[in-house]
């Protein structure tokens, strides 16, 4: 059975990236990757500016004679273009963001100075050349590579795209997921529930992960469990996805047809993991090199397998960037034993005792028991060559918020 790190270079190594790519204003490009890399074309800032409220001066004309009283000339403001050329021998009042007279390169703040209407002395202090003055191209320079192809957009991104200048950004299109639940047991929410049947949660677990400006999900239900059926369904499908999300029917049972069906149209890469919950989880490549993942039917195992895995395959189809899962490290406030050789990811949430953080797994951490998902913020992770889990041991936590 395949361990945690090698199904993540598999499923890498498998994916071929998205080369048709799309240009849309920058207003509605969070959460995309972009297709090519972004150059500055201005400095910013586009001049020296001041970086706080207070009084400008020509630095060797103020350590000339630095208690000396000086003559207040003007007061320059923020969006001022037509800025006049002052003499450095006295100062000129600033504000926050407004551009340097010619000659001057010092900045002092108000409160440092005795004022007595257009005429001010110094207090005592040090001075520095440039000091709270924002330089010429201190944030960005003109032509410099400000984002590599790949990036993933976030809000800060869009807010430097704006500063500068751009309206519009070529990025990777949109790609396009299907999912599909599988099972005779499956009722889709809102039917009347039947002894027999469970509302499938599945489906809404995927649809929450795939809610994204870079995704469009193709949904196309629950199908039974019907061989030919579960065929059809695969290859329509694969003619409307780049990737396809298959729930339910990767186990060994009579009537699990998934794992056949992808040996049957396409190229079945792995099958069954050394993870707890996940075990009956596979990857796959169908023709066209469309990849598919089969996740296991259980609610929790399925959230656990696409939370660890599901977002690989997400990135690596729209970027070459490395992708890797957050995590942190934080105290055991538990003790367990473990089997040896099996990578476990409990259900845990993090707390803070006496000014430590510390993490709780959940009571019951059963493959079905969805309320340890509601209950958790993220996974505890146990490696394969731990038997015995003691309070206070280090162990990495995953956090769901990432």
């Amino acid at each position: 059975m395949y361990k945690f790190n090698q199904i993540e270079k598999l499923i890498k190594n498998n994916i071929s990236l998205i080369k048709q790519t799309e240009i849309i204003k920058i207003k509605n490009a969070k959460d995309r990757y972009l297709a090519e890399s972004v150059y500055s074309k201005i400095d910013i800032p586009p001049n020296n500016n001041a970086a706080v409220d207070g009084y400008l001066f020509n630095y060797k004309s103020l350590i000339s004679d630095p208690l000396k009283k000086y003559q207040v000339l003007s007061e320059v403001h923020a969006g001022d273009e037509n800025i006049k050329n002052y003499s450095s021998k006295n100062a000129v009042k600033i504000s926050t963001g407004a551009y340097l007279p010619k000659n001057f390169d010092t900045l002092i703040m108000e409160e440092d100075f005795n004022v007595n209407k257009k005429i001010i002395s110094l207090k005592k202090i040090a001075i520095k050349k440039w000091m709270n003055i924002r330089k010429k191209g201190e944030d960005i320079k003109k032509k410099q590579k400000v984002f590599s192809s790949g990036h993933f957009l976030r809000p800060q991104d869009i807010g430097m795209l704006s500063s500068l200048g751009y309206k519009e950004v070529k990025v990777v299109r949109k790609i396009k997921v299907g999912i599909l639940s599988n099972g005779n047991e499956l009722l889709e929410p809102g039917n009347k529930k039947s002894i027999k049947k469970i509302y499938d949660s599945n489906r809404y677990i995927l649809n929450s992960f795939l809610d994204k400006k870079s995704i469009t999900v193709i949904d196309c239900g629950i199908v039974k469990d019907d061989f030919h059926k579960i065929e059809e369904k695969i290859k329509v499908l694969k003619n409307k996805c780049d990737t396809i999300i298959i729930s339910g029917g990767a186990s060994a049972g009579s009537k699990d047809y998934v794992v056949k069906i992808i040996k049957k149209i396409g190229i079945l890469k792995f099958w069954k993991v050394s993870i707890k919950p996940g075990r009956p989880f596979g990857f796959g490549i169908l023709k066209g090199k469309k990849p598919i993942l089969m996740l296991p039917g259980n609610p929790v195992a399925c959230f656990v397998i696409f939370f660890l895995f599901g977002k690989i395959l997400l990135n690596y189809l729209q970027t070459k960037t490395t992708f890797k899962l957050n995590y942190f490290l934080v105290k055991s406030n538990f003790s367990m034993k473990k089997k040896l050789g099996r990578e476990e990811f409990l259900r845990g949430r993090v707390l803070i005792k006496n000014g430590i953080m510390y993490v709780d797994k959940y009571r019951k951490q059963g493959a079905g028991i969805l309320n340890s998902l509601v209950w958790s913020n993220g996974l505890i992770r146990l490696k394969s060559k731990e038997t015995f889990i003691r309070k206070n041991s280090m162990l990495e936590f995953y956090p769901f918020d990432t």
